[in-house]
């Protein structure tokens, strides 16, 4: 199904860009029919008024060398057989005109000029207006045109020349018919058909090999589309994988390129998502079975009086601890659930440096346990307090996680030291958390906030990999951020997030309550 849909946008393209080529090849005949039929206009002009030039020459000629003396209507022999055998060789109409318009002689009167013609008596008179721009013209210039109102014909096209000749005051008047359309079309046919045919093939190849070079990447994203959707995860695309179309990836533009690249992408990080699901269910389990093993085990050696009864209190203390094991895993998976959603932040004035103080109190009993060295460095206004605007309880969570990430991962006897600053231009409070740990290697530091993601895959301690990913949410939810480097005081790992701080009013109106 999918193939045929890839075939019919195939050709679709390729027949739309045929059409497209069609209508601009019409759109430019018909622009140069147009050229070419004004070119052959005013070249007939020219040889019409070359052609009534000469006649007129030839009829003055005529006249003196007879001596004529007469004028007017009638004409000799001689001044007959040149008139007529020009007119019958040039195909042409030929009036001998006076200067009040009346046609005295000529060659024929076409029916398309009739209907415009004044007919005083027995001849014929051509219209004022024309007979005036004939005469304004003068003598040495002549007057030509296409059609000059002579002619009633719209489909007919006439040229017009008109020269006064030297004896009795005539004037020598010429129309000539063209087909204008025909020597246009005769011209075209023979100049552009053969170079038209050719460009039209060459640009109908050229369209199907760049169409194909398009068509070609959406039909792999197709493919693999299809295979992801049924669970394979290991399909990429790939753009160059036909050798037979690479001298046209050029034609490939960058939005389907960027396309083919954001796709690989997504697949990658669905297949990367899939890998850390698999190692957090594995993980759970391991972090589940642990404690669940403990209290099955001790609550049957009570009921079966394996454990005296002194000494139950004690095992009911340690079954007691590991249901808050359980208690502590489920509530963070929660609340890795509810701040992957959408909500809003209930922002409070507080200060940041007090809810450190209170985290690092909670977490005594660990620092104590690995003989770990704190050093604070908290940045505080003339009142000893740095206040801070943020949902209070979320960024204690932040706080407490981040610390007992550095505890967890610090060597016994190590150190871990946490630090605020204040920045008063941009308003934002920074926090740092840095142990003397092993540091994340810089090949792990973009996916570390990721959920489920474990540094060591293989470690099978509890934790469960959601801690910084929660940190991360909590933060965005802020539009804050947090990010991963190497500590400056010991080359361990140093986790610096930022929240906004109170600002002026804020704290001034906090030191007026106090």
């Amino acid at each position: 199904m999918a193939e045929k849909s890839n075939s019919s946008v195939y050709f679709r393209t390729v027949l739309s860009l045929a059409l497209v080529t069609v209508l601009v090849f019409s759109v430019l005949s018909f622009v140069y029919f147009q050229r070419v039929s004004a070119s052959i206009i005013n070249t007939e002009k020219k040889n019409v008024m070359l052609t009534v030039r000469n006649m007129a020459s030839g009829l003055d000629r005529i006249r003196v060398e007879e001596n004529v003396d007469i004028g007017g209507v009638d004409l000799s022999f001689n001044e007959h057989n040149f008139i007529e055998a020009n007119a019958m060789s040039q195909n042409c109409v030929v009036w001998l005109v006076d200067t009040n318009g009346r046609i005295e002689y000529s060659t024929a009167l076409p029916k398309e000029v009739l209907s415009k013609l004044e007919q005083r008596g027995s001849f014929f008179h051509i219209p004022d207006d024309i007979l005036l721009k004939i005469i304004s013209s003068g003598e040495d210039k002549g007057y030509v045109a296409t059609g000059s109102g002579f002619f009633s014909d719209p489909e007919s096209v006439w040229v017009t020349a008109a020269i006064k000749l030297n004896l009795y005051g005539q004037f020598l008047i010429i129309h000539e018919p063209i087909d204008v359309d025909n020597q246009a079309f005769q011209m075209l046919s023979s100049a552009l058909a053969m170079p038209l045919a050719i460009s039209f093939v060459l640009a109908l190849l050229l369209f199907m090999l760049m169409t194909r070079s398009i068509v070609r990447p959406i039909r792999l994203l197709s493919d693999v589309a299809g295979s992801v959707a049924r669970g394979d995860l290991t399909r990429r695309i790939d753009i160059n994988e036909a050798p037979g179309d690479s001298p046209f990836k050029v034609l490939i533009s960058d939005e389907i390129t960027n396309m083919v690249h954001t796709v690989n992408n997504m697949i990658e990080q669905l297949e990367r998502q899939a890998s850390d699901r698999r190692v957090f269910i594995s993980s759970i389990a391991h972090d589940l079975r642990t404690p669940l093993t403990s209290i099955n085990g001790f609550l049957t050696a009570i009921m079966d009086g394996t454990i005296p009864p002194d000494r139950c209190n004690h095992y009911m203390q340690i079954i007691k601890t590991e249901v808050e094991r359980i208690q502590n895993l489920t509530n963070m998976m929660s609340e890795a659930t509810s701040f992957g959603q959408s909500g809003q932040t209930r922002y409070e004035v507080f200060d940041i440096n007090e809810l450190i103080r209170e985290t690092l109190t909670a977490l005594e009993k660990q620092l104590y346990d690995k003989n770990l060295g704190v050093q604070v460095d908290l940045f505080e206004d003339e009142k000893g307090r740095l206040l801070a605007s943020a949902e209070r309880q979320a960024i204690m969570r932040v706080v407490y996680n981040l610390l007992a990430n550095a505890i967890k991962f610090t060597p016994k006897d190590g150190n871990i030291s946490i630090s605020t600053y204040y920045e008063s231009k941009t308003n934002l409070i920074t926090v740092s958390v840095e142990d003397s740990g092993e540091g994340v290697p810089e090949s792990h530091r973009t996916r570390i906030f990721d959920s489920f993601y474990k540094i060591d895959k293989s470690r099978t301690e509890s934790g469960s990999g959601l801690g910084l990913y929660i940190c991360k949410e909590i933060l965005h939810a802020h539009n804050q951020d947090i990010y991963v480097q190497t500590g400056k005081e010991w080359g361990g790992a140093a986790f610096v997030f930022t929240i906004s701080g109170a600002g002026k009013r804020e704290q001034n109106a906090v030191k007026d309550k106090n």
